[in-house]
């Protein structure tokens, strides 16, 4: 077993790439192999594959048809052939300093996966360097969750082990996920098993060529022998690490500013908590009272609203007793108007009776005094045994009651 696996995916920057592969041949770990992985490689990019090859025989070239997307399932095919107990990336215009190797393989003594420093050169041709920290697992979390990354696959390395465990390996990225080193990192994220390490060390730099389309091939290829020639130069290897200090101290006080103003903002923000709790406390009270004073009324409405329905009740009962009433009214105006007209019946019937007996009385006082005129003459007088006995005469005959 080799002590490293080292792998460059390349399609066609052959210049870009012989300087590539001069970096990893002049790492202080010696004990590599070095895979060239062809994803539908030109005649240009084959023919000095196999120069390179011919010259050192740690380096291999896999001469594979163009696979989909960024060639991720060439590498993985590549990989199956591995025999590193770590495995390294390089990008085919990136360059590594001496120490890369020896770096990534102390970091995976004790971890699956790990990084070092990302130094970039961006489209104005500055040094920027990216700090990342997979121990931190907040940091972690946000390369799973959001699309970032903080260092690419030039400064990446992981055990062969650990890649065997994966679930897929590389595998094509999807057309809507920009970066195929973050989708494959997120793997050995994923995993539960997996051990990490950091670096805040430079060990090579990106020339972030994408920043730059224009460029061509041999623009490529100066550029990244202009910085190879740059990291030659130990005074510019100190150079970097001072640069590499002052940003990490210029982050440092701007994020203690941060943190200071955070904490500011903070603290602001308990004082506006607790007087808003405050006012929070008193709303609740006057809540409960407002509840309170809901509970009594709701009940007064209650005791309301049954002295309502008792007096709809009673009214309505007056109204019944009203309608009888008036029935009773209406029979007893009927009867009255009866009583009255046999009143005025009866009334007709006495003046009637007193015509009558005025009649009669006249009638009387006419027979009484033809009475007396008859009683008074002489013929009365010699009649009147013939009338007591024509009276005992009926008397005894049963015709004439007994005085």
């Amino acid at each position: 077993m080799k002590a490293a696996t080292v792998l460059i995916p390349t399609h066609e920057r052959a210049e870009s790439l012989r300087l590539a592969v001069q970096s990893v041949q002049e790492q202080t770990l010696r004990d590599f192999e070095l895979f060239i992985v062809g994803d539908g490689a030109p005649a240009q990019t084959r023919e000095l594959a196999s120069d390179l090859c011919a010259g050192d025989e740690r380096i291999r070239f896999f001469d594979f048809e163009k696979a989909p997307g960024q060639g991720e399932l060439n590498r993985h095919r590549a990989l199956q052939e591995a025999q590193g107990r770590i495995v390294a990336y390089l990008g085919d215009d990136d360059c590594w300093m001496p120490n890369h190797l020896a770096v990534i393989d102390a970091l995976l003594n004790e971890a699956d996966f790990c990084h070092t420093l990302q130094v970039g050169i961006d489209r104005d041709r500055r040094i920027v360097v990216l700090p990342a920290d997979l121990r931190n697992r907040a940091f972690r979390e946000r390369m799973l969750s959001d699309v970032f990354n903080r260092f690419d696959f030039t400064f990446a390395g992981h055990t062969l082990e650990a890649y065997r465990r994966l679930p897929y390996g590389w595998r094509t990225t999807p057309a809507d996920f920009p970066w195929t080193d973050l989708y494959m990192w997120r793997q050995f994220l994923a995993e539960p098993w997996c051990r990490v390490n950091s670096a805040m060390i430079p060990t090579g730099i990106n020339t972030w060529s994408h920043q730059r389309p224009q460029l061509s091939d041999s623009e490529r290829a100066e550029d990244l022998a202009f910085w190879r020639g740059r990291l030659a130069d130990p005074a510019f290897r100190e150079e970097l690490w001072r640069q590499t200090a002052d940003q990490f101290a210029v982050d440092a006080v701007a994020f203690e500013m941060e943190l200071h103003q955070v904490n500011a903002a903070t603290r602001a923000l308990g004082e506006a908590h607790a007087t808003m709790a405050a006012e929070l406390a008193k709303s609740r009270d006057q809540l409960a009272a407002t509840e309170a004073q809901r509970t009594e009324l709701q009940a007064s409405l209650a005791r309301l609203q049954a002295a309502f329905a008792h007096s709809q009740a009673e009214l309505a009962q007056s109204q019944v007793s009203l309608a009888h009433s008036e029935d009773e009214l209406a029979r007893s105006a009927a009867a009255r108007s009866e009583t009255d007209a046999a009143l005025a019946a009866a009334r007709a019937a006495c003046e009637q009776a007193q015509a009558r007996i005025v009649q009669v009385e006249a009638e009387r006082a006419g027979l009484a005094e033809s009475f007396a005129r008859i009683a008074g003459s002489k013929s009365w007088r010699y009649t009147h045994p013939l009338r007591l006995g024509w009276r005992l005469a009926r008397r005894l005959d049963g015709r004439e009651p007994r005085d």
